[in-house]
């Protein structure tokens, strides 16, 4: 056997091959869709927070850029579940 050559995979649970139209490729892309939403949720909730802090402490306009982090990260987060329940539903 040549150093190019390679046996075939005989771990079943090992990762196949990521070609366009297989359950392997599927599943990385809604991994990657879930961690960029998460992102972005954690990242709106953070705006908000900061936002909201900044109103306590009499930053002028605050309450209105926290409650536009809510808002975003209320659209988020359901984007995000809708995604995920989307997610569950057989691939075609």
């Amino acid at each position: 056997m040549t150093t190019t050559q390679r046996e075939p995979h005989q771990d079943p649970t090992a990762l196949g091959p990521l070609e366009p139209g297989t359950s392997q490729r599927v599943g990385a892309r809604r991994r990657v869709w879930d961690i960029a939403w998460t992102a972005t949720c954690v990242l709106l909730a953070l705006w908000a927070v900061l936002w909201a802090v900044g109103a306590v402490r009499g930053a002028a306009y605050a309450w209105w850029w926290s409650g536009c982090g809510a808002v975003l990260l209320v659209i988020a987060l359901w984007a995000r579940q809708s995604m995920r329940r989307n997610a569950l539903r057989p691939v075609r």
